[in-house]
């Protein structure tokens, strides 16, 4: 299981790779719209080659890095958050000394213009939609700008040295704009998950008996009621036991409520080892009373299960102030093959009948009751 940690930084990676996927083909296709529109790939033919190949790889990676995802799915993965940031940044680095090219190359001067006015929309763009990273908002448009601020300084002159100015006042007025995104981002995200742990933690215990931490009946309840009608539809066999503490009240009497409360948990812990089927349903029924559903059980099958429980218990070892106590339950069981028009809660009664029935005929045993039907 993903740590709290992971589980945001896997969110944080998938939102990132969605956000981003728009912009996986839109730097090519501006590039081949700018250069072909005004001849580049003619008159410059090492230029647009060199580029276009350049593109091409980078679009390539971004969607090898998308499928990758996909094939992994929700689980977070420090390489694909490196890799992803690599292809963003790379692009992005790649575009910025693209740019720097077209300004210090005269015979490039008919698409300067141009190039100039995309280059901060594509870093403006990019900050803030990609602002989720701290790492990628601050170092796409600085990539974008820095090889053009660069160029235009060491030009000089006085228009150069304005439009570097003001390209570096574009880069702090993107930082901040982007800054405010990705606040807004990981204060959702953060109270999201916060949300959901919960509402999955009020859901636990919703459904968990507080002492034992087990199922409470509440959750028995409605898994009865699903197994029950799963084993009509399939014609196979359901069993429920009902287990109690031998003597439970000369235990609490003798030892103290605290000590009872512990050989509640105890014996919690055992059926919950020995009734351990992804199928199966172990719950505090009440008191010093538990309930096991068992589907697909046949009585033979729940006899089996029983008679281990009667071993295990008899087996913890359980001490008060450095004595061993021994710890016994009495056990009733009954199986049915449903059939439409039975009463459910028939079931029940007869294993908490045969339940008495080993309780008045010595304890520490198993006694059953099997129907064909109810």
């Amino acid at each position: 299981m993903q740590s709290y940690h992971e589980q945001l930084h896997a969110q944080a990676l998938k939102d990132l790779s969605n956000r981003s996927k728009s912009g996986i083909f839109m730097y090519i296709v501006v590039w081949f719209v700018i250069t072909i529109s005004f001849g580049v790939h003619e008159t410059h033919t090492t230029f647009f080659q060199l580029n276009s190949l350049i593109f091409s790889a980078l679009v390539v990676l971004r969607i090898a890095h998308l499928a990758s995802m996909h094939r992994q799915g929700a689980q977070y993965s420090s390489a694909m958050s490196q890799w992803f940031n690599f292809n963003i940044l790379a692009c992005a680095l790649h575009w910025g000394i693209m740019v720097a090219w077209v300004i210090q190359e005269p015979s490039l001067e008919i698409v300067k213009m141009t190039f100039m006015i995309i280059t901060p929309a594509f870093a403006l763009g990019g900050a803030c939609t990609l602002s989720i990273s701290n790492e990628i908002r601050i170092l796409y448009p600085t990539l974008m700008f820095v090889p053009v601020i660069g160029t235009f300084a060491l030009e000089g002159g006085t228009l150069p040295y304005v439009l570097a100015g003001l390209c570096s006042f574009a880069l702090l007025y993107i930082f901040a704009s982007s800054k405010a995104s990705h606040k807004d981002y990981w204060e959702a995200i953060t109270n999201y998950l916060v949300a959901e742990e919960r509402a999955e933690l009020m859901e636990k215990l919703s459904i968990t008996d507080p002492l034992t931490q087990i199922n409470n009946r509440m959750y028995f309840d409605s898994e009865y009621s699903l197994e029950w009608r799963r084993c009509l539809r399939l014609h196979s066999p359901l069993s429920v036991i009902m287990i109690d503490i031998d003597f439970f009240k000369q235990i609490n009497d003798n030892y103290g409520h605290i000590f009872g409360d512990e050989c509640l948990k105890a014996i919690a812990k055992t059926l919950a080892d020995e009734v351990k089927r992804p199928t199966d349903c172990v719950a505090r029924y009440g008191g010093e009373e538990f309930i096991a559903l068992l589907p697909n059980t046949d009585a033979s099958g729940t006899q089996t299960i029983a008679k281990r429980i009667l071993r295990a218990v008899e087996n913890m070892a359980i001490e008060y102030e450095g004595k061993q106590v021994t710890l016994t339950v009495s056990i009733g069981g009954a199986t049915i093959h449903p059939k439409v028009g039975d009463d459910r809660n028939n079931l029940i009664r007869r294993a908490d009948s045969a339940l008495y029935e080993a309780k008045n005929s010595g304890r520490n045993r198993y006694c059953a009751e099997t129907m064909g039907h109810g």
